[in-house]
């Protein structure tokens, strides 16, 4: 049994506006006609989401935190929302340790030069029943579920409420805690409630921890929720929703969705976590892919900053350990148009494919003893090429397609296809310049041991954006196995 002391945590601590850069919604293909250099906005506010805090210094520290607070307070933040998962472990000395960093980075509640910044937080499912998960045994005070509301009080020294609604500079924010898996029921009849003081042009924005079904990230999006808040939003077109938990990056073009309403996917200050299905991003549950090391999903921390203008919102996606940003940014017109251009379908149907350098080669090692991701020896093939690289009017890859292609006698066949991310896909594209590779065994390859059949494998590869769209492929020479 743990103690409460065991759980003590220590406490750890109006800029100008950019010259923006702002892009279509395909990519980099066509620049928007807006010129917003040097305007100032109606609205401006950071987002970030699953700080996963579980001491003052740390991997698990407020060192991010404090980082992203500082730098939206130096890009003039009127307000910061928490899209949930704040306390790991769901400990109230947990979000002390939230509050303590908010503290140290707006005493008072005030950032540069006495400007009011509000807290837009929100309670995730980490916050409440995180403690399970890691299997520990705290007493019941130490528990932020013992007593919602007066952890919260304690630690913000503000009234909390399962749904809260403020204002900030004119504009409606909503937050809505964690209800439990299933999403927040209590949501549909809120807005129904308050449909009259929301309807318009002017955006209002919505706040809680999972995806609204089918929207952000698609059907691919881990967590989501079962459609209350989808249903809810979905008479509102001037609805903007932020929710985390998928911890999927920013780079992901899908993060951002529009169909009756906008929904956009915050990623995760602590760690990101890739779509699966990748040869480097498969859960052990997927056996078969196993041959390579899992990219590393701790160099990723990843936020959002807001602007609001009058005809658009912009939202820049920020590398906020790494300082830089992750892509072009999204504009939003306002008020809401027809077509949207965060359409999915729309998007993919349009989206430019990226493509190689041209001096870039396919490399293959091997076949060679190594061992797989479980540590089991196996004999294997590792396929190395060049990052997909933005330029020319096109985007970065997003993931690589891997196909071996085998020849036994003359007579060709695919034998294996692999989907792989480069081991820094999710970073600035400045730091996504290297090289990028895949791994397979040849049991993965069926060929035959008869040598008369004189079986070779040639690796072809596609870089992809993020809706699937595949540039040219690129080939290697031919491999005896």
């Amino acid at each position: 049994m743990m103690t409460r002391k065991s759980f003590l945590c220590g406490a750890a601590a109006f800029a100008a506006v950019r010259p923006w850069r702002v892009f279509a919604a395909t990519g980099a293909a066509r620049p928007i006609t807006l010129d917003i250099a040097g305007a100032t906005p109606d609205l401006r506010f950071g987002v970030v989401s699953d700080v996963h805090v579980r001491e003052a210094a740390g991997l698990y520290g407020t060192e991010a935190l404090v980082k992203a607070f500082t730098w939206f307070r130096d890009q003039g933040a009127d307000g910061i929302v928490i899209a949930g998962d704040m306390a790991d472990h769901g400990l109230v000395s947990q979000l002390q340790c939230v509050a303590d960093a908010w503290n140290r980075v707006f005493p008072d509640g005030r950032g540069l030069g006495g400007r009011p910044v509000e807290k837009l937080f929100i309670y995730g499912n980490h916050d409440i029943e995180g403690f399970r998960y890691s299997k520990l045994t705290p007493p019941p005070d130490a528990l932020i579920a013992t007593d919602r509301a007066a952890a919260w009080e304690r630690a913000f020294g503000e009234p909390y409420a399962p749904i809260w609604k403020k204002t900030v500079r004119g504009y409606t924010f909503i937050g809505a805690h964690w209800d439990g898996w299933k999403g927040v029921p209590s949501i549909e009849p809120y807005l129904k409630e308050h449909a009259a003081d929301l309807r318009g042009d002017r955006p209002f924005f919505y706040i809680q921890h999972p995806h609204p079904k089918g929207t952000c990230h698609g059907d691919w999006a881990w967590g989501q929720d079962d459609g209350f808040a989808t249903r809810a939003l979905s008479p509102f077109p001037n609805a903007i929703a932020f929710s985390g938990h998928s911890h999927h990056p920013l780079v992901d073009e899908r993060a951002i969705w529009q169909g009756a309403f906008t929904s956009i996917g915050t990623a995760s200050l602590r760690y990101i976590d890739p779509v699966y299905g990748r040869e480097n991003a498969g859960p052990s549950a997927l056996d078969d892919l196993r041959q390579m090391a899992l990219v590393d999903r701790f160099s990723g921390k990843e936020g959002l900053l807001v602007s609001v203008y009058s005809g658009r919102v912009v939202v820049r996606r920020r590398d906020i350990v790494n300082d830089g940003d992750l892509g072009p940014d999204w504009v939003i017109p306002l008020p809401a148009t027809e077509p949207k251009p965060f359409d999915f379908a729309a998007r993919g149907a349009s989206a430019v494919p990226p493509e190689f350098p041209a001096d870039a080669k396919v490399v293959v090692r091997g076949p060679f003893d190594g061992k797989d991701r479980k540590g089991r020896a196996v004999r294997q093939i590792e396929v190395s090429f060049p990052a997909a690289t933005a330029g020319d009017g096109r985007p970065r890859a997003y993931d690589y397609e891997v196909a071996a292609e085998v020849e036994e006698s003359g007579a060709r066949r695919i034998a294996r296809s692999k989907r792989v991310y480069s081991p820094t896909y999710f970073l600035t594209p400045e730091r996504d310049t290297g090289m990028a590779g895949c791994v397979f065994s040849l049991d993965e390859l069926g060929t035959r041991k008869a040598k008369w059949l004189n079986p070779k494998v040639r690796f072809r590869v596609r870089a992809a954006e993020s809706f699937g769209n595949p540039g040219r492929a690129l080939a290697s020479d031919p491999v005896a196995l």
